[in-house]
């Protein structure tokens, strides 16, 4: 018997649904959508005709009584992720990104089109990379049902992203404009800000410092962790442990952190009003954006004292090599193709007294003998 799908849309309680015909017998499903005049033009051109090929096919029976909600393939991946460092950030897309549109939903159900119609409305919002990482997720959750033979294919590969667009742009400051923002900072986070634009270090790695990682002595700070979502781990990249060099400009701001932490009994440099470390960064944006209004700056993310740091000291003639060393860059390649625009024309600040075809050590031994 060749089955007839007579598949239709109607609005229950304004709600979007659609019926069809199963061996004769009339089902209902919710597509968990407004009834509005973009939805029904969106299934009618995308779910009806995907459903009724399945029907058709055969495969709607076959695969309807595998299926089961999308909830159950998310929580098999995350099992797979517990061990990773990374877990938690797999976590958070799973609940946070494709819950509120996939958990319920059977995974035979989800379709190509309303994917792609999920990931046009995020990118109002979100960069193309970031969405590449969730529709990553999306993929390898999917890929699961596949393997449980529970769908044939998934219908969130081959879908084209735009490329990669830099949402927030890299913009340094100057030196004055450096000069003036610590200057209008106030308490902790002055020096806070003092050490983000003297040393280049990550948000998160300038929370997690503790008394020990500063040596005073030898003039350097120990980076060897940093907060995360309120978790302290190892920094970023293998690369970023490194001792950073302490400039004499921000020794001042240093001992002011330590005689704090001190008074406080604390071995944290930065924390809270209660006394607590802090939680993330994050946490630090609502003085970060105060301040700039406060300047009279248009808005630019925090990340850009790290850009600060960066392009200055190549302009100051710090070898790159040392610069990317600061950075806990992979390699030197990393920092010159991240600054490059910041550094085009540097090359024309060498001294025009070089030559390049005597020795002089050679000369100066000479005379010294």
């Amino acid at each position: 018997m060749i089955e007839n799908p007579r598949v239709s849309l109607f609005n229950r309680n304004g709600i979007l649904y659609v019926q069809f015909y199963i061996e004769g017998k009339l089902k209902q499903k919710s597509l968990k959508k407004p009834y509005t005049k973009e939805n029904v033009k969106f299934a009618k051109k995308h779910i009806v005709p995907q459903l009724e090929r399945k029907i058709l096919s055969g495969e709607y029976k076959q695969l309807n009584k595998k299926a089961k909600e999308f909830e159950y393939y998310a929580s098999i991946y995350l099992r797979q992720k517990e061990n990773l460092k990374s877990y938690d950030e797999y976590k958070n897309i799973v609940v946070n990104q494709l819950f509120p549109l996939f958990k319920h939903k059977k995974v035979n159900e989800i379709t190509k089109g309303e994917i792609k119609e999920w990931i046009d409305k995020r990118l109002q919002e979100i960069s193309p990379k970031r969405m590449r990482n969730i529709l990553n997720i999306l993929i390898a959750i999917l890929d699961i049902a596949i393997e449980y033979e529970h769908i044939k294919t998934n219908p969130a590969k081959n879908i084209k992203l735009p490329s990669h667009k830099t949402i927030r742009e890299m913009k340094p400051f100057t030196e004055e404009e450096v000069k003036l923002l610590i200057k209008n900072a106030e308490g902790q986070f002055k020096n806070y800000l003092a050490v983000a634009f003297y040393t280049g270090m990550r948000p998160g790695e300038i929370i997690a410092l503790t008394l020990s990682d500063i040596n005073l002595d030898e003039m350097y700070i120990n980076v060897n962790k940093r907060v995360r979502k309120g978790k302290t781990d190892t920094p970023k990249t293998k690369n970023s442990v490194r001792k950073v060099p302490i400039l004499k400009s921000l020794v001042p701001y240093i001992e002011d952190l330590i005689k704090k932490a001190k008074e406080k009994q604390t071995f944290n440099l930065f924390t809270t009003k209660t006394g607590k470390r802090y939680y993330s960064s994050d946490k630090l944006h609502k003085e970060w954006y105060s301040l700039l209004e406060k300047c009279k700056f248009k808005k630019r993310v925090m990340y850009n004292t790290r850009h600060t740091f960066a392009t200055l000291a190549i302009k100051r003639g710090v070898p790159i090599f040392n610069v990317s060393q600061i950075l806990g860059h992979r390699n030197t390649q990393e920092t010159l193709e991240t600054y490059a625009k910041f550094i085009n024309n540097e090359h024309l600040n060498i001294r025009r007294d070089i030559d390049l075809f005597t020795d002089t050590s050679t000369d100066s031994h000479s005379k010294q003998a």
